[in-house]
């Protein structure tokens, strides 16, 4: 078994963990649009974090080793990740992050959506083969960096809803 499996089935459990907090903030917070726009976001990273550690221990099981393992899994995910990005729900959350707060969205969506897809392109036109775990990594981690940024971002705003009185 390639070593990485145990790593991202570890991180495939800590992802289920923010789709877990999701569903939980769900039950506990008024139904606004800026908040279920926030919470579809930290489902879907979630989901999509988990999906993306599941990748490569999936395709290991049907025997695709070293580089191909790498690069099948890399494409997939991208995929993934660019269906997520393009379906309508998505909207939702670039309008609540970026109406919550300007700064965070744009690091959000350049200062880490960018150094996860640039890894994964990276592998799947085969530049730096001995970087390619490593490449995989770093997109799986990033990825969940931004499932902790939109549970953050909610904290935030259900703290400065409250402060301005705004409880429902």
């Amino acid at each position: 078994m390639n070593p990485e499996f145990d790593l991202f089935i570890s991180l495939s459990a800590i992802a289920g963990i923010f789709i877990g907090f999701g569903a939980l903030i769900t039950i506990s917070t008024p139904n606004d649009k800026m908040t279920l726009g926030l919470l579809r976001g930290i489902v879907s990273v979630g989901l999509l974090t988990m999906v993306g550690c599941l990748i490569p221990v999936l395709l290991g099981r049907y025997g695709i080793e070293n580089n191909s393992l790498w690069r099948w899994s890399s494409g997939t995910f991208l995929s993934l990740i660019w269906f997520a990005l393009l379906h309508p729900a998505a909207r939702q959350v670039l309008l609540a992050q970026f109406k919550l707060n300007l700064k965070a969205a744009l690091f959000f969506w350049i200062v880490v959506e960018i150094p996860i897809q640039l890894p994964l392109i990276l592998t799947i036109f085969g530049v730096y083969p001995n970087l390619h775990p490593a490449f995989y990594t770093t997109a799986i981690i990033l990825n969940l960096v931004q499932g902790g940024i939109l549970l953050v971002q909610i904290v935030y705003a259900a703290k400065s809803e409250s402060m301005n009185g705004n409880t429902n």
